[in-house]
């Protein structure tokens, strides 16, 4: 399943920023070698961390006319080759008799002390749709437990999208659920916290689950979730503010899963103009606020721009600004980087549809300090983003092969933003 393709860098400086100045260039290759996963239809990957041995764990799904979507894991080398690739297809774990032939997918991977993995997603049941999924693995990637999560409303849509370690060794999980209490059936954040057995935690709430609803009987949605230092936790997402448009949503939750009203008054924080919003990650900083990044339809150069915003301890706007060409630019994944700036991941449309790397200076007010898109022929994706131990960046994400429809993609950038492999 491992398949190597050639993809031309495009190193580009059309994509527009508040800052006067033009971000720095990183010299071009003509074409770069790099590598993607998958079988003969369509497979993503959404998430990638490094391993304690050097390598990397790709997770995402893989797609099948048989089985249809399943959780896709891979191990790799240091150097992006495979030592273990796995599509899980068997039942395994609770409440999970319905994998096989279903929609699964894989959101997130964080890695564990203990060199496993906590996983979390979400798993279709003939009996309650779609539920939350939390998966470990141990470090040979065979199954500790799966545990799935359903909001008890009936036939609800729940999903998960983003999980995080806590102090106690348990896990925070962040995603949606719906609300069958209105004719909309609308959907709001779900919050859930288990103890390292994925077993609810009764001390959050009072049954291990935290609904926000942004605004009244409307779709909200939360994609990102980590536990702050003062042991409570940070959430993004978005939420719909009048039956139109979007909002960037930020919550700041206590350790008991109720509001910190010290962050805006009430615990929630709202970003956005006249058009659609979206708040798609979110990291404490280490200056104790915190940096998201979404999309913006409402400000910018194009139709869609990358939209980052600073916010102190307490919710409030530090800086903000927008990354864009004069189409659509979205952006996925943020990360602060070891010398204080940010690494940002996403695709661009505006240099037909490649991925999108973005380098934030260190102590400034969002200044582009260099930026890379890479692309071939068709579309071309950027899920998730982290820093490697030797100051680069791992990314994964997806990319469209002429023949095999939505590939997979690993690719390694050096601390400048040129390409490793």
């Amino acid at each position: 399943m491992l398949r190597p393709t050639l993809i031309s860098c495009i190193l580009t400086i059309l994509l527009f920023t508040g800052c006067e100045e033009s971000p720095t260039e990183v010299e071009a290759s003509d074409a770069v070698a790099y590598t993607t996963f998958g079988g003969s239809f369509n497979d993503e990957g959404t998430a990638v961390t490094q391993t304690p041995d050097g390598g990397y764990l790709i997770v995402g799904s893989s797609y099948s006319p048989t089985t249809l979507s399943d959780m896709y894991v891979i191990k790799t080398n240091s150097l992006g080759e495979a030592i273990s690739d796995s599509i899980f297809t068997s039942p395994f774990g609770a409440g999970a008799a319905n994998v096989v032939s279903s929609f699964d997918e894989i959101r997130d991977v964080k890695v564990l002390a203990d060199g496993g993995y906590i996983l979390v997603g979400s798993k279709f049941s003939t009996t309650t749709n779609y539920d939350v999924w939390l998966v470990k693995l141990d470090s040979e990637l065979s199954v500790i437990f799966a545990e799935t999560f359903d909001a008890g409303t009936g036939n609800a849509d729940d999903r998960g999208n983003s999980v995080n370690l806590c102090d106690d060794n348990g896990f925070i999980i962040a995603g949606r659920t719906m609300d069958e209490t209105v004719g909309t059936n609308g959907f709001d954040m779900w919050i859930l916290k288990t103890d390292a057995a994925g077993v609810l935690d009764t001390d959050f709430d009072t049954d291990g689950k935290v609904v926000i609803n942004g605004t009244s009987n409307q779709n909200d949605e939360a994609f990102s979730i980590s536990q702050t230092d003062d042991g409570g936790y940070i959430v993004s997402g978005v939420a719909r503010i009048d039956g139109f448009n979007d909002d960037m949503m930020v919550v700041k939750l206590q350790s008991d899963g109720s509001y910190d009203t010290s962050f805006d008054t009430d615990g929630k924080a709202n970003f956005g103009g006249t058009l659609n919003e979206s708040a798609n990650f979110v990291q404490e900083t280490s200056d104790g606020g915190f940096i998201l990044v979404g999309d913006s339809y409402s400000g910018g150069s194009g139709q869609s721009d990358i939209y980052i915003i600073k916010i102190n301890s307490v919710g409030s706007p530090v800086w903000d600004t927008y990354i864009g060409g004069i189409r659509n630019d979205f952006a996925k994944c943020v990360q602060q980087t070891t010398d204080g700036g940010f690494v940002i991941v996403g695709n661009s449309y505006s240099t037909s549809s490649d991925v999108l790397v973005v380098k934030i200076f260190p102590n400034s007010q969002g200044e582009v300090e260099w930026q890379s898109t890479f692309g071939g022929d068709y579309d071309d994706f950027g899920r998730y983003i982290s820093q490697t131990n030797d100051g680069g960046y791992i990314l994964t994400g997806s990319t469209y092969t002429e023949d095999k429809m939505n590939q997979i993609l690993l690719m390694k950038l050096a601390a400048n933003g040129s390409q490793e492999f």
